[in-house]
């Protein structure tokens, strides 16, 4: 028996019609997300060209920025990858 095939109970069936949604939208989210990416990039890039123009700065904080920027890319790449293995499962379903 397979583990990971879902089950449909009463609990799990949306009580609000599909055309009101409650919260964000997936692609709301996935902007965000993305949003979120690109301003740890930019945070970290600035605190990299202020370390390499010499001035004063904390290195560990520079790193502490580099290693978040870090982090959020490959949480990123992470949750793209999971949607492009569901969009493939969804895909190769029969019907």
């Amino acid at each position: 028996m397979n583990a990971y095939r879902a089950v449909a109970t009463p609990a799990a069936v949306p009580s609000a019609p599909a055309t009101e949604a409650t919260g964000a939208s997936f692609a709301d989210t996935l902007t965000a997300g993305l949003e979120g990416v690109e301003g740890a990039q930019s945070s970290a890039e600035s605190a990299l060209d202020l370390l390499a123009s010499g001035e004063q700065v904390d290195l560990h904080g520079t790193m502490i920025e580099l290693e978040k920027a870090d982090i959020a890319l490959r949480t990123m790449v992470s949750v793209r990858d999971k949607v492009i293995a569901a969009y493939e499962q969804v895909m190769n379903m029969t019907v």
